[in-house]
């Protein structure tokens, strides 16, 4: 396991951090136990949904993926569902599942709704949530996994799993045998590292690279959610939210901006004056881990009263973020964690104090964006009509959106705690109207374009990840 994994992987054992893809079919023609049947031999094709995790005694090295054979409790079919909301309370008691990657880093759920499914009409509908452990994929990881499950693609892997049986005394002494290596090679990695990084605080300082941005004061979002859940997904043309200069994820973040203001302030609570988000972006390069991504802080604007303008200051910040992110420094850090020794990083996080709540944040919500592409994919002999995700909740962070996009339809997956939003029914509503108020702000007339920041949609749902 890359060392970045293995971080996300013993993170998770502290704190939530399991991926929900949902896709919703409408009118499949076979019944739940035969799609049940085809997705586990779909499932038994896939490499990547054939690993799991296992320790080197004494966390002497990063944690191995073994082989894992494919079985009938990896595909659940729960009751059937009457209604919509039905639905969305069952999603929002699943979301505080948590798998155990050491049993297997996944699980597919299936819901079978009667009616009122968005985008079926009064047609059936099944519900499938693809549960991912972080350490075996990142956003656009997960969704290559689900397209290999729902036919969209050959059932091909990222990563070719290790076939060799698992032999805990030879990895140990493997991990010993190659301790004194990564020693040395991470003393070598650590110059160019420390080199960059003053050459990072030499170029900020001189204007040259944007700063840092400020940590902010908590805002009523940021208050620790309790242990339910619920979840709403607001689903729209892709075209709602595009204009001229502006992607998906700049026009979902400007309708969130929105709408957000707006919630707070019905319910009587400050705006906080520096509204921000966490955004989760890919790296550059070439990833040589499953999660390939970063978090970056976004200024939402809420003071900013033209959408157009809100648009584009955003699409600014955005880009901005990214300018420092690409900057040799970052390349140089990952570089030089890819030896730092295993032990070190799992005592690192086990020092980490992860009930505690911060004084300042970095954000007030997080948005985590990604195209999972054409809407090519079915489940017994039903379309795809949507696809939704829900970035995990954190101690400091009680409200997240999943912005994903399958085909030319995007859902906005709201996820929250009733205890941190205690009206989700008023909040849907007011993103609707922000959607519709930014589509018509995004009309060609009067247009003055806003800087294309980013492509389509950024990468990953990432705890408040990843």
């Amino acid at each position: 396991m890359s060392p970045p994994d293995a971080q996300t992987y013993w993170i998770s054992t502290k704190i939530h951090s399991d991926q929900f893809l949902l896709y919703c079919f409408e009118d499949p023609a076979d019944s739940t136990a035969a799609m049940r049947r085809s997705l586990l031999a779909r499932a038994a094709l896939v490499p990547d949904l054939r690993l799991k995790v296992r320790e080197v005694p004494f966390h002497a090295d990063y944690p191995h993926w073994v082989p894992m054979d494919v079985g009938p409790d990896h595909v659940v079919a729960h009751e059937p569902l009457e209604s919509w909301p039905d639905c969305l309370r069952a999603v929002g008691e699943l979301l505080t599942e948590r798998l155990d990657t050491r049993e297997s880093p996944w699980r597919l759920h299936l819901f079978a709704v009667a009616h009122g499914a968005p985008r079926c009409g009064d047609a059936p509908a099944v519900v499938a949530v693809l549960q991912v452990a972080h350490a075996l994929a990142d956003g656009r990881g997960a969704s290559t996994l689900a397209r290999a499950l729902f036919g969209g693609q050959d059932a091909s892997a990222r990563w070719a799993p290790n076939a060799a049986p698992w032999r805990p005394a030879l990895a140990l002494t493997l991990a010993v045998a190659r301790l004194p290596a990564q020693l040395a090679a991470l003393l070598a990695a650590a110059v160019p590292a420390h080199r960059t990084h003053r050459d990072l605080e030499r170029d900020t300082a001189a204007g040259v690279l944007p700063p840092q941005p400020p940590s902010l004061p908590k805002g009523p979002t940021n208050a620790r959610p309790d242990e339910r859940r619920s979840v709403r997904m607001v689903v729209r043309n892709a075209a709602d939210l595009r204009g001229p200069g502006v992607t998906v994820t700049v026009g979902a973040m400007t309708a969130i901006s929105l709408a957000l203001t707006r919630y707070l302030r019905a319910q009587g609570s400050a705006v906080p004056a520096d509204l921000a988000a966490e955004v989760t972006v890919a790296k550059p390069g070439q990833a040589r881990s499953r999660n390939h991504f970063r978090n970056v802080a976004v200024d939402l604007y809420p003071d900013v009263a033209d959408l157009r303008d809100r648009a584009a200051a955003i699409a600014a910040a955005l880009a901005t973020r990214r300018t420092r992110g690409e900057h040799p420094a970052a390349a140089a850090a990952d570089r030089a964690l890819r030896w730092v020794p295993g032990p070190l990083v799992h005592w690192g996080v086990e020092q980490f104090d992860f009930g505690a709540i911060p004084d300042t944040v970095t954000g007030n919500t997080v948005v985590s964006s990604v195209d999972r592409g054409p809407a090519d994919l079915s489940l017994g002999g039903g379309p795809v009509r949507f696809t939704a995700g829900f970035p995990a909740l954190s101690q400091f962070m009680g409200l997240t959106h999943g912005v994903h996009g399958i085909g030319d339809t995007v859902t906005i997956g709201v996820s929250t705690s009733p205890s941190v939003l205690a009206d989700l029914d008023a909040y849907e509503t007011m993103l609707h109207e922000a959607i519709d108020e930014v589509s018509a702000a995004f009309g060609p007339i009067g247009w003055r374009a806003a800087p294309s920041a980013d492509t389509l949609h950024s990468v990953s749902e990432a705890p408040a990840e990843q």
